[in-house]
């Protein structure tokens, strides 16, 4: 059973996505605020299914950190955008599949370290890069 229903998957993926990509654009650090985010209380209403927290934008979830977002600020030249897409996608797939917290997976599988195994692990499914980082395979 995934941790909420399959009809949130795909909005979850690709507000996690352009979150991630928020954060690497405003952020000097953006692991710790990743980190921050996944453990958040935010994050855990989010874990639930609560549709409330499901339907916030990007920039909302920032705010509710004390993140405020510029969405016209250029492309990070330190973090490549594809590389956080990926590992938004991995953390999404990952909470949601196996029903672990975000908080629990961000302790698992910290973002530094996860930034650091797109290659060559993002050449398998989200599915086996997921089994892969659970099972330590590539940690």
């Amino acid at each position: 059973m995934a941790a909420y229903d399959e009809c949130y998957l795909d909005s979850m993926l690709q507000k996690s996505r352009y979150l991630f990509r928020l954060i690497g654009r405003n952020c000097a650090e953006p692991f710790p605020i990743i980190t921050e985010y996944m453990k958040s209380q935010y994050r855990e209403y989010m874990d639930k299914g609560n549709p409330l927290y499901l339907n916030k934008t990007p920039k909302q979830i920032l705010g509710s950190i004390g993140i405020e977002a510029d969405t016209k600020k250029e492309i990070s030249k330190d973090f490549d955008e594809f590389i956080l897409d990926w590992m938004a996608d991995l953390y999404t797939y990952i909470q949601w599949k196996y029903e672990l917290s975000s908080k629990e997976i961000v302790e698992q599988i910290k973002p530094e370290v996860l930034y650091k195994k797109y290659d060559p692990l993002h050449e398998t499914s989200i599915q086996n890069g997921a089994e892969k980082l659970l099972n330590g395979t590539f940690l």
